[in-house]
This record gives C-alpha cells, structure tokens and sequence, in this order.
C-alpha cells in the first residue's frame, strides 16, 4: 500500500463526509483511510461506521478522547502505507489529482519529505482563498538548501496536514507528536527535519483549511503562550549545539526566529493577565532574532534592537488594531 490517511475526529459531523468524499473521489486508489474517532460526542462515531462498510479502504479507531496528537499517533501505529498523510477532518481536499500528483513526485525524486500548499475556506461565504506564499525555489536538489530558501522566502510553516512522508522515518526514529502540546506540529516537523535526507515540493495548494468560529486557531489561552515558550526552549537548545556552519542548521535557526517573532505576536494579543509572569522567559529567547531570515522577523528584530520589548509589544498591538480597521 503506497499511503495511509490518518483523520484525526473530535465532534466534526457537519464537515466529516465532505472530507473524506474528498479523499475518495481521487483518480488515485492505492491507499488507505484510517478514521480516528477521538471520543466523539456527536454523531461523528456512527459516519465513521458507515464509511467502514462501504468502501474497504476505510479502517475506524474509536477511542477514548485524548486529544489530537494522541489521535494521530494512533493512526500511525496501524498505518500500512509507504507515506503517511495526516488531514484535519473539517478540512478537504480541493483537487481529485492530489494522490496522483504526489506520488509521481515521489516517483520521480524518492523524497522523505513532500511539501504542498493549502487554501484558507471561509465558512460564511462560501469562499475559497488562493494560497498566499511560493513553494518555488531555485531548482535546488540539496535539502538544506531548499529548507534555507523556504524560510527565507517565508514558505516555511511546520503544520503537519500540508505534508506527506516516509513511514520508515517515523517508525526508525520513534517519531511521535508529544501529547497534551498546543503546537505540537511545530515540535513534531523540527523533529521530523532532523532525520530528513531528501525534500520535494508542490506549488499547488490540495487542502481546503477551513475557517470556522471557535476553532483551536482562534481563542488565545496562556497554554497557547506556554508551550510556545517550552518548543522553542527545548528546539532551539537541540539546534544551537548541531554544525553551526552547516545551510541546514543556518535554515533552522532561521525558523527558530520567525517563530519567536510569532510567540511575540502571541503574547501582544494574549488577554489573560498571568502572561506578565512569562514576561522574562519570553524575553530571554529573543536571541533567536539574531538568525531571522524572513522579512517580519528581520523587521521585529530591529525594531526590539532600537525599542526593547516593551514597545514591541506596543507595536504589535497597534499593528494589529490598525490592520483589523482596514
């Protein structure tokens, strides 16, 4: 079997047949779909059910709910694909040539790693919203080069659902998303990097990311500022001691920064008033700036280097409330 895909399912009934009628229609057919049914309360167990009858490609986990990397892991201890793909089950798949296009290119490059875009779906209109960033580079074949050109260019994002990629990585170095971890794509995709010999990319945008009220993504809590704060502490202690000279280690270092310019985005947006006691922990990172390749962080970084962090905080906010009057 060539891929196995996981759906992680958490109480999605409204979006969860258009998902996977998404992932069946593809002019492809050597795969398998592993539907994980996290503790659902709705009726997302009894869908997962009636796909499992109808097509034999559908294979059902029910478990206890233990949120969406505990899912994910769980799919991929049963996975029997060659190349895992994860998909968030109220997302879908825009195109029926997406398991076809991957394959080919991993046909034709024998990658570890292939990357491809997503499209932002707006649930109250209907919309579906072009991809914003280039996965082109400059015809580079060296990993850790086309890793510095994404980064550099801002196309670097860690999410895991705009990825497929050997089983065999995973499974040799015991690879897993670490439980109860708001983020845990980000620490997931620098461990993933880590062992990855071969990278290939897409730039064509597969995966409908859809944008809903209440989402993960959308209400800020301290745990959201929290382990921000702990992934960039534990990654960027693990990526300061590698080869400092090596373009792999300069290309991470580089998306180090670009997070840190995030978790300050983070904390300048977070309400809660407990964040001050973080304040110091936050600030004590700001020495990822040093390595920014990216334009916001090379611009936050001159702005903290003159300002402090104090006023760059100041500033994120007024960026924010001018942004949001547009």
């Amino acid at each position: 079997m060539f891929f196995s895909i996981i759906l992680p399912i958490y109480n999605v009934e409204k979006y969860l047949c258009e998902c996977i009628d998404s992932i069946l229609k593809q002019n492809f057919s050597d795969y398998e779909i592993i539907l994980v049914d996290d503790g659902s309360t709705d009726s997302s167990p009894q869908i997962c059910d009636e796909y499992e009858k109808k097509d034999s490609r559908v294979k059902v986990i029910h478990k206890k709910n233990g949120g969406l990397s505990d899912a994910r892991n769980h799919g991929t201890d049963i996975a029997q694909g060659n190349y895992i793909i994860y998909i968030d089950s109220d997302d879908y798949v825009i195109t029926k040539t997406f398991l076809m296009d991957i394959y080919k290119k991993i046909e034709l490059e024998k990658s570890d790693i292939i990357l491809y875009k997503f499209s932002k779906y707006y649930d109250h209109n209907n919309l579906l919203e072009g991809c914003n960033f280039s996965l082109c580079t400059n015809d580079t074949h060296n990993p850790a080069e086309l890793l510095y050109e994404l980064v550099k260019k801002d196309a670097y994002y860690g999410m895991a659902w705009i990825k497929a990629f050997s089983k065999e990585i995973i499974i040799k170095n015991e690879i897993k998303f670490e439980k109860n971890l708001l983020g845990e794509d980000m620490d997931w995709y620098f461990n993933l990097l880590l062992h990855t010999k071969t990278i290939s990319v897409i730039d064509k945008s597969y995966i409908a990311y859809r944008q809903r009220e209440g989402s993960i993504t959308k209400s800020l809590k301290i745990k959201n500022l929290t382990d921000y704060i702990y992934i960039l502490e534990k990654w960027s202690d693990i990526i300061y001691k590698l080869n400092p000279d090596e373009t792999k280690t300069k290309a991470l270092k580089g998306a180090l920064a670009k997070y840190y310019a995030n978790l300050l985005v983070v904390y300048s947006r977070l309400k809660d008033k407990n964040k001050k006691l973080y304040k110091q922990k936050v600030k004590k990172l700001s020495f990822l700036l040093k390595d920014s390749l990216s334009q916001r962080p090379l611009k936050i970084r001159k702005v903290y280097k003159i300002l402090g962090f104090n006023i760059t905080i100041f500033m994120l906010k007024i960026y924010d409330k001018l942004r949001n009057n547009i």
